[in-house]
């Protein structure tokens, strides 16, 4: 067999442009769409509007993508528009083109299988217009209407496309398409204030959110080739997560190529953009993909992160200082005064560290005040109600790192039992005041014993003492008798043995109960309070009652009297001189009027008890200030937080420096 030569012609599929070039080069539609906003903006066009028709159900029906660039004219349709791989247009300036290989206006086929075009383009001085059509696995050329429209017509391409391809769960819509060409172009808009991107009536407008910007360089080294731009932006809110799943972007000619995350935690209303000519060669080569894998690129996201956790330290460092400053200045700030004991001192410090971690995470500074004062007295409150770790670790986000070194001083000094007990210390003593006012004041005459009195007493019934809880309240002695032999260990007893209780139809207003842990007779403390309204002077009538409600428990063999003991206590504002001798016996204590074995039957006055309930919570206050003064809570926040606690008062300075 003689040898020969002969030659072949390259053959492309139809196929080719529509689906690997079109349909398959993009991974989702609003990818596809970002595709062609590209072209848009490489035409020239200041504003692009991308919309999304629906139907009345809500169904996208179809998506518009229209611009106010130079069009196509006929010649350009047909020397680049039907040349799949054309090179950039030399009448622009190429290194500033989005688009690199010839192929966007494919993406019309990712979006939907059907596209109508109208392109106006000026032409030898006229307006003329262009439409055609764009279908799916359609062969054979492409069919043009050509005419001549009126001069004030405005030049520029629009392209609605239908039959789209997505539904479901991954079909379009205006938030997933804002989020994606927000992520796109976010460095584009930056640079370019002039251009507008518009989704469906709203205008992707960066710029607006913007606080502030500074910029530094990367420069070129080792594997990186060219030059980079760093810039540290910082928005008025904290970053979208649907529209940056990434905090730092990679960008080549405004357009991103790349998005990376970082180890170390970042400010949330921080964004990174790097800047550098070599990326353009990345979507040049169609190497986007794969950017990951390319040397450069990864030492350049190294030098990139490092800085980036430099500017953070700086950023946080300015922001604690400046916020604190001002905090502190507020009239809702919780510690406006000078720390009048130690527990003020600790409690103050750990606020300080936990509001500015709340501020890390939430900006509060770009709150209103009123929502600011809601945060300012709910911290507070959470520090008062023992569970600070639960707010750094939800609200704050706090790292674990941050989370551990909290944890290790709260559980070295139980520093949260002291703030939470002072806080309460503090509140009884508030409501003892109250008490007072209540029942010796100009109320006092017209105060209700049942509906008034008794509901105050019923939540503070700590005042007869801090060891007691409420048993029952406004129940007659059927209930008390059920309670008591439960919290006594006894069996219950049915309505027939409790009907045989002198006396058991009387209702007292309370019944208090305590228990020691440790198995001692007796080991339960029973406490009976009847209330009298602050103008019932006491006297034997009075007396006479508690006096029956006593022998009720000590003559019903439905009480236990050995492991129970009970106090039975009268109490109004004053007590009259018919019974104040009884008050007074020798060998007694003030107020005991009776005595038996496992039982006292007190007569008080509402002064005596608040001065006892005072002179308690005055010495657990001094406890926890002794106890306060032991600990070194406050260097060791200084220590680990130093930049939060080295903003201090003038106050606070003197009292730094006379330690």
């Amino acid at each position: 067999m003689e040898n020969r030569t002969y030659s072949l012609e390259w053959q492309y599929e139809e196929r080719l442009a529509s689906e690997h070039l079109g349909a398959q080069k993009y991974s989702t539609a609003a990818r596809a769409i970002s595709e062609l906003v590209a072209n848009s903006l490489d035409a020239g066009a200041n504003a692009v509007d991308v919309m999304i028709q629906e139907n009345e159900l809500g169904e996208p029906t179809s998506v518009v993508v229209s611009d106010n660039g130079s069009g196509m004219s006929p010649s350009e349709l047909g020397s680049r528009f039907v040349v799949v791989g054309v090179t950039p247009n030399q009448r622009r300036d190429s290194s500033a083109r989005l688009g690199r290989l010839g192929v966007g206006r494919l993406a019309v086929h990712r979006i939907g299988d059907l596209s109508e075009w109208s392109t106006v383009a000026v032409v030898n001085g006229r307006k003329l217009r262009s439409t055609f059509t764009l279908r799916t696995g359609k062969t054979g050329p492409l069919e043009v209407t050509e005419e001549q429209v009126e001069s004030e017509r405005p030049t520029g391409t629009r392209v609605e496309i239908f039959n789209l391809r997505d539904s479901g769960k991954d079909r379009l819509s205006k938030t997933r398409l804002s989020n994606e060409l927000l992520g796109q172009y976010c460095s584009y808009l930056l640079a370019h204030p002039d251009k507008r991107i518009q989704v469906c009536g709203q205008v992707l407008d960066v710029a607006e959110l913007v606080e502030s910007r500074d910029h530094e360089m990367i420069p070129a080294a080792g594997r990186i080739p060219a030059d980079a731009s760093l810039q540290h932006l910082l928005l008025r809110k904290a970053i979208d997560q649907t529209r940056f799943p990434e905090q730092v972007l990679f960008s080549a000619k405004g357009r991103t190529v790349a998005s990376v995350s970082s180890q170390q935690s970042l400010a949330p209303g921080y964004l990174g953009i790097v800047e550098c000519e070599y990326l353009d060669s990345l979507l040049t080569s169609n190497r986007e993909l794969l950017v990951e894998m390319d040397d450069s690129f990864v030492e350049l996201r190294r030098l990139a992160l490092e800085k980036i956790h430099a500017y953070q330290q700086l950023l946080r460092s300015r922001r604690r200082r400046s916020f604190i400053e001002v905090a502190r200045k507020e009239d809702y700030y919780p510690f406006r005064n000078a720390p009048s004991d130690a527990i003020d001192g600790i409690e103050q410090a750990v606020y300080d560290v936990v509001l500015e971690k709340v501020h890390e995470a939430a900006n509060l500074q770009n709150m209103t005040r009123k929502q600011q004062e809601v945060v300012f007295k709910l911290l507070k409150r959470s520090l008062d109600n023992e569970n600070l770790l639960q707010v750094l670790g939800e609200i704050a986000h706090l790292s674990d790192d941050d989370i551990e070194r909290f944890r290790r001083v709260l559980e070295r000094t139980t520093l949260e039992s002291i703030i939470k007990l002072s806080s309460e210390v503090t509140t009884r003593l508030a409501f003892l005041d109250v008490l007072h006012d209540l029942v010796y004041g100009d109320v006092a005459s017209k105060l209700k014993e049942r509906s008034q009195l008794h509901r105050i007493i019923d939540s503070h019934c700590w005042i007869f003492g801090s060891k007691f809880h409420l048993a029952t309240s406004d129940k007659g002695f059927r209930e008390v008798i059920r309670r008591h032999r439960l919290k006594a260990g006894l069996a219950d007893v049915d309505d027939a043995a409790i009907d045989r209780v002198s006396g058991v139809d009387d209702i007292p207003d309370l019944f208090l109960a305590a228990s020691r842990e440790y198995p001692i007779d007796p080991r339960h403390h029973h406490v009976i309070v009847e209330l009298k309204a602050p103008r019932v002077t006491l006297g034997t009538t009075e007396l006479q009652q508690v006096r029956r409600y006593a022998e009720t428990i000590l003559e019903s063999h439905e009480f236990d009297k050995t492991s129970v003991y009970w106090d039975v206590v009268l109490v109004s504002a004053r007590a009259g001189k018919q019974i104040e001798r009884d008050r007074r016996q020798v060998g007694k204590p003030h107020g005991c009027i009776f005595e038996w074995e496992n039982m006292r039957v007190w007569a008080l006055e509402w002064s005596e008890i608040i001065t006892n309930a005072r002179d308690e919570m005055r010495l657990v206050r001094e406890h926890l200030a002794r106890k306060s003064e032991e600990l070194s809570v406050s260097e060791y926040l200084r220590e680990n937080f130093p930049d939060i606690l080295s903003v201090l008062d003038p106050t606070q300075k003197e009292q730094a420096a006379a330690k």
